[in-house]
């Protein structure tokens, strides 16, 4: 089995170690760190964990950029959609990510 790329590895160590499960946090936190939902592309990672990559990206972006009344960009995707998303939302996909992260982790730790 292939394994994730060491990239993948290094980058999602960042996030999930920059994300909170506290309610009152968790959106916070994954805002200041949205900018990993670009960079982190699911094809870095195994076979197996790139369906789970790829569905925790389209949830955080499910609402597309926000846009004024003259149909300019205020927003990215991400912070679009975790404007509106409820704080229990939020903890869950932090706790997703985090989850990622360790099978990501069990990966380099496998022999």
């Amino acid at each position: 089995m292939k394994k994730s790329n060491i990239f993948v590895y290094t980058e999602l160590s960042k996030l999930a170690n920059g994300l909170s499960t506290d309610a009152a946090m968790a959106k916070q936190r994954l805002k200041s760190l949205a900018g990993y939902f670009n960079i982190i592309t699911s094809k870095y990672f195994s076979e197996a964990l790139i369906p789970e990559w790829e569905e925790i990206v389209l949830y955080v972006k499910q609402k597309g950029p926000g846009y004024d009344f003259e149909g300019k960009i205020l927003c990215n995707a991400v912070h679009n959609t975790l404007d509106q998303m409820p704080e229990q939302q939020c903890v869950s996909i932090a706790e997703r990510i985090i989850t990622l992260h360790q099978k990501v982790k069990s990966e380099f730790e496998q022999k």
